[in-house]
């Protein structure tokens, strides 16, 4: 398993610097041609370099075995400030977003962006499941020595075959996922000593539930 980390490590790192260079060559060509925007297939093309450069980052992600920094963590700071780092999308795509936490909660042993980063993984797919004026929402409480922080949506919801793989690294049911997000939240939470699992309602919405413990 060691040698397969270090081999997708290895070979992302490969691969982003030719990428790199495609990448930086398209812009080029844009600016300097901006008639090439009609071309019937430059869109496509910019999203299909937008998808690849997505995957290296997530194989990265999901491939690093390094120990990140640990410290006390408020959670309420990085619910309040992904709360905001949202608010433009949530406006601009007609979502419903709330957040309902105590006034006060435990402090927890963390990394502050590692959190973040697995929280907005799942707000993300809980937007993306919704339609128009779809609602999201997100909750923290203490609970005897643990936090649950919970993330619900009223979307399309999903079957239990889809629920079965959902953490399986490249099982994705979107056109263009990775099918790595929900791998590298559960990694992330796993790091933190804690648990995620999820219930979900087709036609009704998905809820994801996050343990971890406070100090």
């Amino acid at each position: 398993m060691e040698d397969t980390i270090f081999t997708v490590s290895k070979i992302t790192h490969e691969i982003r610097n030719p990428l790199t260079l495609i990448n930086s060559s398209l812009q080029l060509i844009e600016s300097m041609h901006p008639e090439v925007k009609e071309f019937q297939f430059w869109s496509q093309t910019l999203e299909d370099m937008a998808f690849v450069s997505q995957l290296l980052d997530d194989l990265a992600a999901y491939s690093d075995k390094r120990r990140f920094f640990m410290c006390e963590v408020d959670l309420k700071e990085v619910i309040h400030s992904l709360e905001e780092s949202l608010k433009p999308y949530v406006v601009m795509n007609k979502k419903h977003f709330s957040v309902h936490m105590p006034a006060q909660l435990p402090l927890v042993f963390g990394n502050p962006v590692k959190l973040k980063q697995a929280f907005l993984n799942l707000l993300k797919n809980a937007f993306e499941s919704t339609g128009e004026e779809g609602c999201v929402s997100m909750s923290a409480r203490k609970y005897l020595d643990r936090i649950i922080i919970r993330i619900s949506d009223d979307g399309c919801g999903m079957n239990q075959e889809t629920i079965e793989t959902l953490f399986t690294p490249f099982s994705s049911q979107k056109p263009y996922g990775t099918g790595l997000g929900l791998a590298i939240t559960q990694k992330i939470i796993h790091a933190h000593y804690g648990e995620i699992e999820v219930s979900s309602t087709l036609g009704r919405g998905t809820t994801f539930t996050i343990t971890l413990p406070h100090l």
